[in-house]
């Protein structure tokens, strides 16, 4: 029978804590050292896409502004602003111009940010509009004209996204009088930016979500930074900022990253550790069963011969098996000697039988006159329909009695408690045996509950009665003694060896709780 002890499951016990062990140092390189490095190279991934979607804005930027001043250094710009080509906006301001989409809305002002020109295609009907001033046909334009005129002074040539009243990139060029240094007025370009705007239209999952944030004049913050955040397990969000043409707010473009490169290396990681789980597992099993053949199943074989030695003293054993006895290693040895034990054994028993049945200290019969007596008692008196009782006695406080009057005082002690349980119990069909140091056992037949358990008090009394000093108990000036009854009916009859069981178990709950008196064992 396995045994939660034994051999076999101290060694899986071992090697499952090694095995524990080893997945939580993978465990622990995975989060300290793998999981670090997986981010800090997906980090440098994502500064490397913020990189090309910066080029690409700049790249936004740059085609604008390359329109607008070549618009604004066109000689028949310059005459239209000193009034010698009237008809510069019906020859050169068309539907033709804004055809591919590179700017949506064109205005041409006066060194007096007075409107010239304004022109366009409706971002709501898609109309294509030209005017002298931003009403009529083109007064969709009227709020971006304003914001235009306040935003981007004229010397600031550099593109940038206006936020009101809706995103657009903006691109404002000076225009020169001809032949002449002064300025007489600039031209802006326009391209409206959709809220999901893509930088790169061959790049579809480079979408940028734009918004505007009031920027604190009073913090020193860089409009280029990138900033990127883990949102979640399955994505980065990437921030990118822009200073806006409009005073007071930045412009903040968002796109959200996937963290494949992420899962991917985390999933090989999982991958390598299931291998060296399974790995080792196999590992496990095979040094077990190494294991088992060399030193379990040998140790076994000995471990079953030593238990049907001790469950059967006195019977024939067979020798350990050869294979066993051959052996040339401590194991081979161990069963060699069990075989001169038996030899032993069996001598030994025959001298055994020849031992008394009484106590040589009291007189009174030993462990072995109950164990043989009480399972005839029991089973003679419950033929007659009667009850049995059985009463363990412990000296109270019997090993501080010991130590301070001595062994041979404590010899004199015992015999005094013999000798009053012999002039009380005195029929012939009473047992009383000494089965321990200061344990004392009676049994009763013919007893019930009640007789059984006035009859202990009586011992209890008379014990006390004996006025042997004991100074140092803690519980009383005299030796006592506990007691604990159990009883086996005809009812319901009891195993001598559960009776005795019962009857400790009694007298463990009265010494736990006092001294000097008798306990029950429940009726069952």
């Amino acid at each position: 029978m396995p045994y939660p002890n034994s051999l076999r499951n101290r060694f899986i016990i071992t090697l499952s804590v090694m095995l524990v062990l080893v997945m939580g140092i993978l465990v622990f390189i995975l989060h300290q050292l793998m999981i670090p490095n997986l981010i800090s190279e997906e980090r440098q991934s994502a500064h490397v896409y913020a990189n090309a979607l910066q080029k690409s804005i700049d790249h936004n930027a740059r085609t604008l502004s390359d329109m607008a001043w070549q618009w604004a250094s066109w000689v028949s710009t310059r005459k239209f602003m000193a009034g010698q080509l009237p008809d510069f906006p019906e020859t050169h301001i068309t539907s033709a111009v804004f055809a591919d989409r590179d700017a949506d809305m064109m205005l041409i002002t006066n060194s007096h940010d007075g409107v010239v020109r304004v022109a366009g295609r409706n971002p709501v009907t898609g109309e294509f509009t030209s005017c002298a001033r931003p009403e009529g046909p083109c007064l969709w334009t009227l709020e971006q004209v304003r914001q235009i005129q306040r935003q981007l002074p004229v010397t600031d040539t550099t593109p940038r996204i206006g936020v009101s009243p809706e995103f657009a990139l903006l691109s404002t060029w000076p225009i020169a009088r001809q032949n002449s240094p002064l300025l007489s007025g600039k031209l802006t370009l326009v391209r409206f930016l959709p809220g999901q705007w893509q930088p790169n239209p061959a790049d579809h999952t480079s979408t940028l979500t734009l918004s505007a944030v009031r920027q604190d004049l009073n913090t020193d913050t860089d409009p280029t930074a990138v900033d990127i955040d883990s949102t979640s397990d399955d994505n980065l969000r990437l921030t990118l900022s822009r200073d806006s043409a409009t005073p007071g707010y930045l412009v903040v473009m968002s796109t959200r990253l996937d963290r494949e490169s992420l899962r991917d290396g985390i999933k090989r990681f999982n991958l390598t550790m299931l291998g060296a789980m399974g790995l080792l597992l196999a590992l496990m099993m095979l040094m077990l069963w190494v294991f088992r053949t060399i030193v379990l199943r040998p140790i076994a074989e000995l471990s079953r011969y030593a238990m049907a030695l001790r469950q059967a003293p006195g019977e024939h054993l067979e020798s350990p098996p050869s294979w066993l006895q051959a052996r040339g290693d401590e194991l081979g040895v161990m069963a060699r000697e069990f075989q001169t034990l038996i030899k032993e054994l069996n001598e030994r028993n025959a001298h055994l039988k020849a031992l008394t049945n009484r106590d040589a200290l009291t007189g009174l019969g030993n462990r072995r006159l109950l164990d043989r007596q009480l399972p005839r008692i029991l089973s003679l008196t419950h033929r007659l329909d009667r009850p049995v009782a059985l009463i363990m006695i412990d000296v109270d406080h019997f090993k501080l009695y010991n130590d301070f009057y001595g062994h041979p005082e404590g010899d004199q002690c015992l015999k005094t408690i013999a000798e009053t349980l012999s002039d009380i119990f005195q029929r012939e069909s009473d047992l009383v045996a000494r089965i321990g140091g200061e344990e004392f056992v009676i049994v009763l037949p013919d007893f019930d509950l009640d007789r059984a358990m006035d009859i202990a008090r009586g011992v209890c009394t008379a014990m006390e009665a004996q006025c042997l000093p004991h100074e140092p108990s803690p519980t009383h000036r005299y030796v006592t003694i506990s007691a604990g009854v159990a009883i086996s009916s005809p009812e319901h009859p009891l195993p001598g060896e559960i009776l005795i069981k019962q009857a400790d178990e009694a007298l463990y709950q009265v010494k736990k709780g006092s001294r000097n008196a008798v306990g029950c064992a429940t009726p069952t």
